[in-house]
């Protein structure tokens, strides 16, 4: 039996899956969450990462995990992510084509970037003479924070993968009859969105809005301070039948603009793939469980939107009946498990 550990640091919370893999049966060892220490990943002060460290060390015991091999997850807004085109190549020479493609692509000096690719879809695959590969640049400075952490926490971290990647591969069989499906990640301070076509990644995008930029309007919007308009967006979401509609409005601004984002990528899908279309948005994250927040996207969307269930396929005891409703807020968790648990 392979014991195999999942680490998601969000910026409100973290979250911890381990997961036991004996054959092809896969099993709900260990799972918890608990509040990120205020300044969380914003700070690189010696203390603050201590704080973030201790945390996660008391996590890890009360949930009961075993295993110290960790797989981390690297904030989306941190890392340069995209699915690219280049020509038929053997696997050397696109090892050196891969640097000319960062280079346009990353933003950054690439002596101050760990850069790695996969092959997405080869050009049979695609049907044409070029190949699709996911290019991922993590920036050197971000990773050393993380693996001090790990260090403190007394973890190895044995890989590291953006949010998307691993929430992609949470998802990619709660869905097994779907061709295509979006995945909206709403976190705290960013949404981030895939498009997985027959189980592979086909685009990735990050916005820089989430629940708290909601909690924000609502809070100027109805003049709350941060603390109430958390708490009535946790209670009242975006249910437009709620105080006369007045929390839908103060926040409509915000909603707007990640719509639109939405229905930007899913018209370049389209364009992209002309004998396709996605059939299924999958909502992950904390802010998707927000009451309304489904039929809210449905509606402005056109397309059949549910909360993201990671638990699909994954034993797991009556103990565990509790995490159910939480599975978007897993997501992240539980792909990452996923990784090393194959």
């Amino acid at each position: 039996m392979n014991l195999s550990l999942g680490l998601d640091i969000g910026s409100h919370t973290i979250k911890l899956v381990e997961l036991a893999t004996d054959g092809e049966r896969v099993g709900l060892m260990a799972a918890g969450s608990t509040p990120t220490p205020p300044k969380g990943l914003t700070s690189s002060a010696p203390a603050d990462m201590q704080a973030v460290a201790t945390a996660i060390k008391k996590l890890i015991k009360d949930a009961g995990a075993k295993s110290k091999s960790i797989q981390i997850a690297l904030p989306e807004s941190k890392v340069f992510t995209r699915v690219i085109e280049v020509p038929a190549l053997s696997d050397r020479e696109l090892a050196s084509a891969i640097k000319w493609e960062a280079e346009q692509y990353i933003p950054l000096p690439l002596d101050q970037v760990n850069v790695d690719y996969t092959i997405l879809r080869t050009a049979a695959e695609t049907g044409t003479n070029k190949m699709e590969v996911l290019l991922v640049g993590a920036p050197k400075m971000l990773l050393e924070k993380y693996l001090t952490i790990m260090e403190l926490s007394e973890l190895t971290a044995t890989g590291a993968e953006t949010e998307i990647i691993a929430t992609s591969r949470a998802l990619a069989r709660s869905l097994p009859n779907i061709k295509s499906v979006m995945i909206v990640s709403l976190g705290a301070q960013t949404t981030d969105l895939a498009i997985v076509r027959n189980g592979t990644l086909s685009f990735t995008r990050s916005l820089a809005a989430g629940g708290d930029a909601l909690t924000r309007a609502l809070a100027q919007g109805l003049e709350f301070n941060i603390g109430q308009a958390e708490e009535f967006k946790k209670t009242y979401g975006v249910q437009p039948d709620k105080l006369e509609g007045k929390i839908v409005t103060a926040v409509k601004p915000i909603m707007d603009t990640l719509v639109a984002e939405m229905k930007r990528a899913l018209a370049y899908y389209q364009e992209k793939y002309k004998d396709d279309h996605v059939q299924s948005v999958l909502l992950s994250g904390g802010t998707a469980r927000l009451p309304g927040m489904v039929i809210y996207l449905a509606q402005a969307l056109g397309v059949e939107v549910q909360l993201a269930n990671p638990w699909v396929g994954i034993a797991r005891d009556a103990r565990f009946n509790v995490l159910t409703p939480e599975g978007p807020n897993f997501c992240v968790a539980v792909g990452l498990a996923l990784k090393t648990s194959r």
